[in-house]
C-alpha cells in the first residue's frame, strides 16, 4: 500500500561530523494539518526540520515526503541588498508580470507560463504583508531591501512568502523568537488559517495551543542501548491534551514502579520462605536417614539437593525478572527537573524601597505604570517583594530601561540576560550558520566557557564555603563530577542553570531580579526551571518578556509598559521589531 502520509521517516540515522549521533533507527510519520514539534534543547528539533528539507542528509535510513517542501529557519541568511520581492521568493514571477503588462512581446510564453493565475500576485502580497502588520501600502514596499528591514520584519516578510508559495508541506524552526506580542499574535492568526502540512518546531505554549498535534523528541534511557537515543512520540491534540497525556503517563509510569516495587518484595518474600523450607526439609532429611543403609541415605540426599537447586534456581530466576522490570519501569519516570531551593537572603521586607526611577530616564517611549502615564518629572518606586512586567513593542526600550535600572537599584541586583554579542533573528546574515546551528540562547551573561562550573558559580559568591556551593548546586542538578566540567562543554539547558545558579547563589543575595526576555531560546524544560526557581526567590522582579503563558504563571502584581510617542508626544502604532527590545 503507498504511504499517504506526508512526511514518513524510516530507520533515520544521522550524525554531526564529528560522530556526535542525533538519530538512531527513528522511524516516525507526520500527518496533515498542523503539528508542533517539541523536545529539549539538544534533542535534535532543528536537525530533523533540516533533514526533512532536504538540507541534510541521513547516514541510513530514508525521509520521504508526500510533495514538495518549504523551510524558514531559525535564522535567516541574507544579503542586506537583497528585495522584499526576493525574499517572498516572487522575483521572476514578478518580473514576467511586469514584462508582459508593459507589452514586451520577448518570451512571452515563458512569462505566461510562469505567472499562471497569479495576475494579482502583486495586490496578493502587499495586503498579506499589510495583514501581517507591515508598512506595506503599496506595491514600493516590494522593492524595499532587506537592509532596511528589522529582523523582525524580515521573519514575518519570509513567513508571509511560504504563505504565498502555498507549498504542500510547510516547515517551520522557532517563528516566533525574538517577535514582540503583536507580531507573535499575527503570526498565531496566520497559523489558524494555514492550509497544507504545518510542522513548526517551537517551545512558544501560545503557539502550540494552536496545532492539531504535537510530536515529542524524548531522550530514552535502557539499559538494552549502549547509551541514550531520541524517539518520535506523537499526542493528539495541542498544548493541553498534550499535558494532560503527560500526566497521565506519568501517573501511569508510577504505578508500574509501584506494582513492580511490590512484586520484587513478594518474590524476595517467597524465596527466602522457600529457602527456610528448604533448610527444614535438609534438617528433616539428615534425621531420617541417620537410621538408613548408606548408600538410601545418599541417594536421597542427592534428590534433595538437586530438588532444592532447581528451586532456588525458578525462585532466583523469579526475583531477577521482577528487579529487571523495576529497573526498567524506573528507567521510564521522566527525570525530575524542577528546581527546589531555599533562598531566605533574597528576602526584601514589605514596605523598603527596592528601587526609584526618575521618569526623565526614559529614552525612546513613554512610561504608564498599571495604565496610567508617569510624569516626566515623576518619579517610579518599587516596594518590597513585587514583581513587574516589563512591556511593549520591540524597539521602543526596555533592554535599555533594564540596563539603567541596575545602578539605581537601593538593593543587590541580579541580571539574567543572553550575552549580549549573541546572535538574534534580527542578524543579517552572510553565511549560513555551522552543521550544529546551535541555538542563541546558548550564551548567557557572566559565564566564563573555560571554567567549569563550581568555578563560575563561586566567582559570584566567593565567601561561600565549598561544601555549601557544592550542595546548593546539586539542587541545580550538577552533582559529582558535572560540578567540576568546563562550562563550555555543557548543553543549552545545561548553560543556562549555570547562569541562573549564578546569580540566585551570589553573594550579596540578589534582592531586585531583572529578567530580559529570558524565555527566548528555552526550551519547555528550562522553562520550568527558571519559574520553579523563582517561585523559592522572596525578592522584587522586573521582566521584560513576549511569553504571555510565562508571565501568566509568573502572576506579577504591576505592569510597567513603553509605549512609542512621535515628537508631539502622540503614541504611535508600532509593529516593527529592531534588535533591542
Amino acid at each position: 500500500m503507498a504511504n499517504t502520509h506526508p512526511i514518513s521517516l524510516s530507520q533515520l540515522s544521522f550524525a554531526w561530523a564529528d560522530g556526535t549521533a542525533v538519530f538512531t533507527d527513528l522511524t516516525a510519520v507526520f500527518a496533515a494539518g498542523r503539528t508542533g514539534l517539541v523536545g529539549p534543547n539538544g534533542t535534535g528539533k532543528t536537525a530533523l526540520l533540516r533533514l526533512i528539507a532536504g538540507e541534510l542528509a541521513p547516514g541510513s535510513g530514508t525521509v520521504a515526503t508526500s510533495s514538495s517542501v518549504s523551510y524558514l529557519p531559525q535564522k535567516l541568511t541574507l544579503r542586506t541588498e537583497q528585495t522584499v520581492t526576493e525574499l517572498l521568493g516572487m522575483a521572476e514571477k514578478r518580473r514576467a508580470l511586469a514584462a508582459v503588462l508593459a507589452g514586451s512581446e520577448d518570451n512571452m510564453a515563458e512569462n505566461l507560463e510562469l505567472i499562471g493565475d497569479d495576475w494579482d500576485l502583486e495586490e496578493r502580497a502587499v495586503a498579506l504583508l499589510a495583514g501581517y502588520g507591515l508598512p506595506a501600502s503599496g506595491p514600493e514596499f516590494l522593492d524595499r531591501t532587506v537592509g532596511t528591514l528589522s529582523g523582525g520584519e524580515a521573519m514575518i516578510t519570509a513567513l508571509a512568502g511560504l504563505e504565498l508559495a502555498a507549498q504542500p508541506i510547510t516547515l517551520l524552526d522557532e517563528p516566533t523568537n525574538n517577535l514582540d506580542r503583536t507580531a507573535r499574535e499575527r503570526l498565531y492568526h496566520a497559523v489558524e488559517r494555514w492550509h497544507g502540512t504545518l510542522v513548526i518546531a517551537t517551545h512558544d505554549r501560545a503557539l502550540l495551543q494552536r496545532v492539531d498535534a504535537i510530536a515529542e523528541l524524548r531522550p530514552v534511557r535502557s539499559r538494552a542501548w549502549a547509551r541514550e537515543r531520541v524517539e518520535l512520540i506523537r499526542h493528539g491534540g495541542n498544548w493541553d491534551v498534550f499535558q494532560a497525556e503527560l500526566a497521565a503517563e506519568r501517573e501511569r509510569t508510577e504505578r508500574t514502579v509501584r506494582d513492580a516495587c511490590a512484586k520484587l518484595a513478594t518474590e524476595k518474600r517467597q524465596r527466602i520462605e522457600a529457602e527456610t523450607k528448604i533448610a527444614r526439609r535438609a534438617k528433616a532429611g539428615r534425621k531420617a536417614a541417620s537410621g538408613l543403609p548408606p548408600i538410601i541415605a545418599h541417594e536421597r540426599r542427592r534428590q534433595a539437593e538437586q530438588s532444592a537447586g532447581k528451586m532456588r534456581g525458578i525462585m532466583g530466576r523469579r526475583e531477577s525478572g521482577a528487579a529487571t522490570a523495576l529497573a526498567d519501569a524506573r528507567d521510564a519516570i521522566p527525570v525530575e527537573t524542577r528546581i527546589r531551593i531555599d533562598l531566605p537572603d533574597t528576602a526584601v521586607p514589605a514596605g523598603r524601597t527596592v528601587l526609584e526611577v526618575p521618569a526623565s530616564v526614559i529614552a525612546l517611549g513613554e512610561l504608564h505604570d498599571g495604565g496610567t502615564p508617569v510624569a516626566p518629572d515623576a518619579r517610579l518606586v518599587l516596594r518590597g517583594p513585587e514583581r513587574v512586567m516589563l512591556t511593549g513593542p520591540n524597539g521602543v526600550g526596555k533592554t535599555t530601561l533594564l540596563n539603567v535600572l541596575v545602578p539605581l537599584a537601593a538593593v543587590p541586583v541580579g541580571y539574567l540576560r543572553q550575552r549580549i554579542g549573541r546572535r538574534s533573528s534580527d542578524d543579517v546574515e552572510t553565511g549560513s550558520a555551522g552543521p550544529r546551528n546551535a541555538g542563541p540562547g546558548d550564551s548567557w551573561e557572566g559565564l566564563d566557557d573555560c571554567l567549569s562550573v563550581l568555578e563560575n558559580v563561586r566567582a559570584a559568591a566567593p565567601s561561600v564555603a565549598l561544601p555549601e556551593v557544592r550542595e546548593q548546586l546539586a539542587r541545580f542538578y550538577f552533582r559529582g563530577e558535572m560540578a567540576y566540567q568546563p562550562v563550555g562543554e555543557l548543553s543549552g539547558g545545561e548553560r543556562f542553570r549555570v547562569a541562573l545558579a549564578r546569580i540566585l547563589l551570589a553573594r550579596p543575595a540578589p534582592q531586585l531580579l531583572l529578567l530580559d526576555e529570558p524565555t527566548n531560546n528555552l526550551d519547555l524544560v528550562s522553562t520550568e526551571q527558571l519559574l520553579s526557581a523563582l517561585a523559592d526567590y522572596k525578592g522584587a522582579l522586573v521582566v521584560s518578556s513576549h511569553d504571555a503563558a510565562f508571565l501568566e504563571a509568573l502572576a506579577p502584581e504591576r505592569q510597567w509598559e513603553l509605549r512609542r510617542v512621535d515628537s508631539e508626544g502622540r503614541e504611535t502604532v508600532e509593529s516593527a521589531e529592531t534588535a533591542e527590545g
